[in-house]
């Protein structure tokens, strides 16, 4: 195990169905604290089947710096999604990997030839 110095950090929640509908009903002028892929502020960023809405900052910051990032995300999400509450113990910290995503393609049936009937 080694620590990376370049490495992100992702401080976030996940994006249910109510955060979902408030995020297409925020204002255009609400949209460019996280639609930017790099927004300085918030971003939208998949893991698995879930997508995760959150803050994206550099490794190694100090423990006096979480509670002013969480406090930061909770602000803006309660800006852009009103309608909804975001607890602070609902966020999550994550350490991103930015290689490309590896997708495999479903596998794929054998080919057939044409379906012969006895009639």
């Amino acid at each position: 195990m080694r620590m990376d110095p370049e490495g992100k950090l992702f401080f976030g929640f996940k994006i249910d169905s109510k955060l979902r509908e408030a995020l297409a009903q925020a204002t255009p002028g609400d949209r460019r604290y996280f639609e930017d892929p790099n927004s300085p502020y918030l971003r939208i960023v998949p893991n698995g089947e879930d997508q995760w809405i959150g803050k994206i900052v550099d490794g190694g910051i100090a423990p006096s710096e979480v509670e002013d990032i969480q406090r930061n995300v909770v602000s803006i999400l309660n800006r852009i999604a009103p309608g909804t509450r975001h607890s602070p113990s609902a966020m999550r910290i994550f350490c991103l990997d930015d290689s490309p995503a590896v997708t495999t393609a479903p596998p794929r049936e054998p080919a057939r030839g044409p379906i012969l009937s006895d009639y």
